[in-house]
């Protein structure tokens, strides 16, 4: 097999399997300088498309990279081959491209080239005069090519990052310049060319080419003035399809010159451009086709043509008045979106930036420009009340990604009705009451109703105390005049939104309203799933925000919530609302006897289901155990007063029953559920540190039947409550399950086991560790002839690649060398194993970002065996031999010298591990 016929293997390999190997080979073989002889077969027309494109690849990368492989005085010949296969008739437009950014690239690095060879040359800027040589408008075909190679320009100039250097900036603008000069030509010629001929075709090219060009930075604005007229022009030629190429390209070009950063500076050239844009704009029969670029203007200069609604200039109110009116003819585009219409939403953005810019001013001109705004956002939140209503059909809703774009579309309205408030204000709160006030004579008028309130939801974080009066009357119609029954169930979900939206200003005004929201919400509550999400949420925020005002109704709320638990699924997301909002309430109550009564009608429904499902002989899903717990932990959370010894003598039992259970003390699942709610407990309890003695020999068993790492989460809690008990009853516990764990990860070690594999309980292991030397190191000392094992754990933790065991390897490993009295013997034994594995560490076992935790622990050891640690650091670095006696000391001396900054030690050790990385390179 020949060396042509390899590289085509290894081109269809790659192709058709996405062979590595060949992927491998092929980027050999374009680095290689025998690539320049070998690519030129390879263009031949006979060849396969992939082929041929591989080949035009390799010339564009060697012509780009490696054109210095080959001598000045071949330059010409390799140039006319290129251009002799660029004009053939075969090649295909995919390997056209690439061969012209190969032409491009070598006129460039030509000129690169020359002027380099001679700085004071100032002929050597004359790309496109070299272009225009090779490339004579003389033919259609000539002038195609010519405008590719100009396309393919900026991406080569952008490679080279010629725009960072001031002589080849300089040469850039001359060459943009000329480029200009050659792309009016086409426009000029093309300019009554018929829609999809040649010309037209030619005159679409010269767009993309354009398009290419501005999206560099710091082109000359006055150059870019004499292109606007022939964007404006294709925008009346292509705005009939909005969904062609030539209209996108088109609006990208005109919204790029209006973004150019130094229009700002230039009002005038502004408002002049703006002006014949909104002409062109006004004369279209379809001006809303131009909303796109209509708003990205006015997003970037919402300031200037806030000013102009209050300025003496008539030209200039005539421009921003007429870019509104389009503006807002596009939000009222007819037809429900996204289904029937998706330009609605365009105008968005613009609506934000316009009432934004009020702020900039200073009274009276805000007062001014407010007032100008005024009429403007009234009809826009009237267009957004009416666009944001629910489908009454059911065929009418679309399909699931199209329901997704109707919810996203009434965010951003409900967002843009604030911005209505900021202008409006009061005015808006009365066109809602007038709104919901307004006999509804026909069934489909509820989706007016529900879009309403969707709004008046919305409003909910920026209403101030001034609008109390407003707040209060469309409450008044909201709780007590809207006929619920009359309206599909969407009415009522809303509402119960609405409220819970409005739950502070309730807390803050609880007469009457407090009393008519939760019948509303309780009587939801029983209507379903449609209104049940709704109004447990808004159960939820009413009973985090009107605590104090809820004991006289919370009986019957809590009658309420019983029921519902009983119908509901286990566990779902209103469930948990639910015995949220039941704690809340019990709080409320105002004797221990008619709180233990309701503890039972709540909490006591999950114990009586979670006996029943632990009682029987066939073991249940787990599914439905751990969702009955985590409904008793969401309970607990929000629990409080004297209840808590109660509580835990109600699910004593039930983790007694789990953990000797050999089916549900090996399940990962409960565990974790059990002993979060366990956790929750602690925190109900009046007298913690006698009334959670229960629960120590739970926590042991538990975790000797199954390490679980919440179970050591659990243990951190205990271990603060007991810590100072004056019988150490926690001692023994703490010792117990310390030598379990130590004993698990060292057979996982003698085995040959991967500790990652236990990540998540050695972090939580050495996460009690620190805290006990944090918090409680006098606890140490009961388990002395564990703490040389601990230490290995916490240097094994610092290896791993998961970055949560390092921190908590480090946070550990810190506040036991920080504590000297107790554990000072202990670290000078383990301190030279430990820098040689902080150097490891280092010079590439994990990850560099990794290190500031490893940089930690150094600094203990720089504060507490300053040293010691000089002797190891020395040691250690006489065993490595990727960085030189003169680096080594460097590292030394830097790592010593740090006693204060950890992030500086952090630096030094990556810099370090620079060094190690660039002698294995062998940079």
């Amino acid at each position: 097999m020949d060396y042509l016929t390899t590289v085509e293997s290894a081109v269809d390999k790659f192709y058709s399997v996405g062979s590595k190997e060949a992927h491998t080979w092929l980027l050999q073989f374009q680095s290689s300088p025998e690539a320049w002889t070998h690519v030129w077969p390879l263009l031949d027309p006979s060849k396969p498309n992939e082929v041929q494109f591989f080949a035009a690849t390799t010339l564009h990368s060697k012509i780009s990279k490696h054109l210095h492989e080959i001598p000045k005085t071949e330059y010409p010949d390799l140039k006319n081959r290129l251009i002799n296969i660029i004009k053939a008739p075969t090649t295909s437009k995919l390997i056209l491209t690439r061969l012209c950014q190969g032409l491009a690239a070598f006129v460039l690095s030509n000129s690169i080239s020359d002027n380099d060879d001679d700085a004071d040359d100032n002929n050597n800027n004359g790309i496109i005069d070299d272009l225009i040589k090779i490339l004579p408008c003389d033919s259609m075909t000539n002038v195609e090519l010519l405008i590719r190679v100009l396309m393919s320009l900026p991406s080569e100039i952008d490679k080279r990052s010629i725009t960072k250097k001031p002589k080849l900036r300089e040469n850039l603008t001359t060459t943009w310049c000329k480029t200009v000069w050659v792309l009016q030509r086409v426009f000029d010629t093309c300019i009554t060319a018929v829609p999809d001929s040649k010309d037209d075709s030619l005159n679409q090219l010269a767009l993309e080419c354009c398009l290419v060009w501005l999206k560099l930075v710091n082109l000359p604005l006055d150059t870019i003035t004499n292109l606007l007229p022939y964007f404006l022009s294709a925008s009346e030629r292509y705005s009939y399809d909005n969904d062609s190429r030539a209209w996108t390209v088109t609006q990208d070009c005109i919204i790029v010159v209006f973004n150019h950063p130094e229009l700002n500076k230039r009002p005038q050239l502004l408002w002049q451009w703006l002006k014949n844009l909104i002409i062109i704009a006004n004369n279209n029969n379809n001006s809303i086709c131009y909303s796109d670029i209509l708003t990205s203007v006015g997003e970037s200069y919402s300031r200037l043509l806030l000013s102009a609604l209050i300025d003496n200039n008539e030209s200039n109110k005539w421009t921003i008045e007429n870019l509104i009116k389009i503006l807002l003819d596009c939000s009222e585009y007819p037809g429900r979106y996204p289904i029937d219409e998706q330009k609605s939403n365009i105008p968005f953005g613009f609506w934000y930036s316009l009432q934004d810019d009020l702020g900039t001013y200073d009274s009276p001109q805000d007062n001014e420009m407010k007032e100008s705004l005024k009429p403007i956002y009234a009809r826009l939140s009237q267009t957004l009340l009416y666009k944001t209503k629910l489908p009454i059909k059911q065929d009418e809703i679309g399909d699931d990604d199209e329901r997704e774009l109707f919810r996203c579309y009434r965010q951003d309205a409900a967002d843009t009705m604030t911005y209505c408030y900021n202008v409006l204000g009061q005015d808006l709160l009365i066109l809602i009451g007038q709104r919901l006030s307004q006999p509804q004579l026909q069934s489909q008028t509820w989706t007016d109703v529900e879009s309403t309130l969707h709004a008046f939801q919305a409003l909910s974080d920026c209403i101030g105390i001034q609008e109390n009066n407003c707040v209060s009357a469309i409450m008044n119609l909201i709780l007590c005049e809207l006929p619920y029954n009359e309206y599909p169930k969407d009415v009522m979900a809303c509402a119960c939104s609405t409220i819970g939206a409005y739950a502070e200003w309730i807390g803050e005004n609880p007469t009457p309203w407090l009393e008519h929201s939760l019948k509303l919400v309780t009587t939801s509550l029983t209507y379903g799933t449609i209104t049940a999400t709704p109004a447990s949420m808004a159960l939820k925020d009413i009973s985090r925000e009107c605590g104090s005002h809820l004991a006289p109704l919370a009986p019957t709320i809590l009658d309420t919530i019983s029921k519902t638990l009983v119908i509901m699924t286990p566990g779902c997301n209103e469930g948990l609302r639910l015995m949220y909002a039941a704690g809340k309430l019990l709080n409320s109550l105002p004797s221990m006897d008619i709180q233990l009564k309701y503890l039972d009608a709540t909490l006591g429904l999950c114990v009586i289901k979670l006996h029943e499902l632990l009682d029987k002989t066939i073991a249940p899903p787990r599914i439905d155990v751990v969702n009955q717990l985590k409904m008793s932990t969401m309970f607990l959370s929000t629990l409080e007063g004297v209840m808590g010894s109660s509580v835990l003598d109600g699910l004593l039992p039930i983790f007694k029953k789990i953990i000797n259970n050999n089916e549900w003390n090996q399940d990962d699942d409960v565990l974790g559920a059990m002993h979060v709610c366990a956790q929750q407990t602690l925190q109900c309890l009046v007298h913690p540190e006698i009334e959670a003695k229960p629960l120590l020999p739970i926590i042991v068993v538990a975790y000797k039947n199954h390490p679980h790492p919440a179970a050591l989460t659990l243990l951190r809690q205990v271990v603060l409550l007991f810590s100072r008990d004056p019988e150490n009853i926690i001692g023994p516990i703490f010792a117990d399950i310390s030598a379990h764990s130590i004993g698990g990860f060292r057979t996982c070690k003698t085995i040959g086991g991967n500790l990652s594999e236990l990540a998540d309980l050695l972090e939580a292991f050495l996460g009690l560790l620190a805290q006990i030397c944090k918090k409680s190191p006098k606890l140490m000392a009961h388990v002395a002839d564990q703490i040389p094992e601990m230490l290995q754990c916490g240097i094994a933790g610092l290896c791993l690649p998961e970055n949560s065991v390092i921190k908590a390897a480090s946070t550990f490993l810190t506040h036991a060398i920080n504590q000297t009295t107790q554990l000072s013997s202990y670290i000078e034994v383990i301190g030279q194993e430990l820098v040689c594995t902080i150097l490891q560490c280092v010079e590439g076992g994990v990850v560099r970002n990794e290190l500031e935790a490893h940089a930690k622990v150094l600094m203990a050891l720089n504060n507490n065996c300053g040293y010691w640690t000089a002797q190891w650091l020395r040691v250690a670095l006489n065993n490595s031999s990727l960085t030189t006696p003169g680096q080594k000391e460097d590292f030394v001396r830097d790592v010593l010298r740090e006693k204060i900054n950890s992030r500086r030690l952090f630096d030094t050790l990556q810099k370090y591990n620079i060094q190690c990385h660039r002698q294995v390179m062998g940079i």
